[in-house]
């Protein structure tokens, strides 16, 4: 593969995208069918590929919303594209099905956040996405970063941001043995259903208390922290098994943090906030292993940014923030969609 000249799109135009199937699931690391929602995805050039999703009217975990069904989850704006990266990664760049994948910094920022709510059945999503500074070693890429312009129903909708590194299988293997007697446990392994000492899903915006991944919450005069739980057993969120709590875990955790941070420290109800862009880099591996936390820390006056920190052993292992505001406020964040 050659990552070189600037995009050039034939008549000017971007080739047509089917959406009346999904794309096949291993090339996208999915095991069920029902948490695949990739249609197409076509190579315009060297630095331009273009996909699309169908997104689903009713899903147990990205429609579990306490103001309904036809509430777009931004979360799953994010899990779109990074279905589209994965399966560029291989179909496009030729990067073995083994390879592992490192995610290492990204960011979603809503046009319009309030467009979140007034979305019906399913939906068509267009992912536009500019392939960016590649990293290679040898002759092996080793990392991309991409700059996505998404469309929605027609409508302009969002950008995303998002840096990834890749890993040769074998390579990947000693590095998460580094530090373990013995290979780390995968997600099966942790498949409790959620505990007694859940935060109540209505809370973090939620109906269901299965999507919960907050324990014991505690709330000091500047932050919410709470114990995040490894939920084996989430079909959504543990597709397949992993040995490290993923990106889109910890993105889950980190906004039901913020959650209850926004009603704590500015008395918007969670079920009110509007959730218009995020950010998350991602500095070591969680492990499934040990106590993992997360934090939420109160936002500085007049601003709508609240900081969210995940740590475990004592250090960061993951740091970013969510952008809140009330049901009446229309105006997107303006910062933060950088991957740099």
């Amino acid at each position: 593969m050659t990552i070189g000249a600037p995009p050039v799109l034939m008549d000017n135009r971007l080739p047509d995208l089917a959406f009346d199937r999904t794309v096949p699931r291993d090339p996208v690391h999915r095991r069920a069918l029902s948490e695949l929602f990739l249609t197409d995805s076509k190579q315009v050039d060297q630095q331009l590929f273009v996909a699309a999703a169908q997104l689903p009217p009713s899903h147990s975990y990205y429609t579990d919303h306490a103001l309904g069904q036809d509430r777009l989850d931004p979360l799953l704006l994010l899990e779109c594209c990074r279905q589209a990266e994965t399966y560029a990664v291989h179909a496009h760049f030729g990067l073995p099905r083994n390879t592992k994948f490192v995610l290492q910094k990204w960011s979603l920022r809503l046009l319009d956040p309030n467009a979140a709510r007034r979305v019906r059945g399913p939906a068509e999503l267009l992912i536009a996405a500019h392939v960016r500074d590649p990293r290679w070693r040898g002759d092996q890429l080793r990392g991309l970063r991409y700059e996505m312009d998404l469309t929605l129903a027609g409508s302009p909708v969002g950008v995303v941001g998002m840096e990834v590194s890749y890993l040769p299988e074998e390579f990947y293997t000693v590095l998460r043995r580094r530090g373990h007697t013995s290979p780390p446990p995968d997600s099966d392994s942790f498949r409790a259903g959620p505990p007694t000492s859940s935060v109540p899903a209505a809370g973090v915006a939620r109906v269901s208390q299965h999507n919960v991944l907050l324990c014991d919450a505690v709330t000091s005069d500047q932050e919410v922290r709470a114990t995040v739980r490894v939920a084996g057993e989430h079909a959504s969120l543990f597709d397949h098994p992993q040995d490290h709590l993923p990106g889109m875990t910890l993105m889950e955790a980190g906004r039901q943090a913020a959650l209850l941070a926004v009603t704590e420290f500015t008395g918007v109800a969670a079920v009110d906030a509007v959730l218009g862009g995020m950010r998350m880099a991602f500095d070591n591996y969680v492990e499934l292993d040990q106590p993992v936390t997360v934090s939420a820390h109160r936002p500085e006056p007049g601003s709508a940014v609240v900081p969210v920190t995940v740590e475990q052993r004592g250090a960061t292992a993951a740091a970013g923030w969510f952008h809140l505001t009330g049901p009446d406020a229309g105006t997107a964040p303006t910062d933060g969609v950088s991957c740099g």
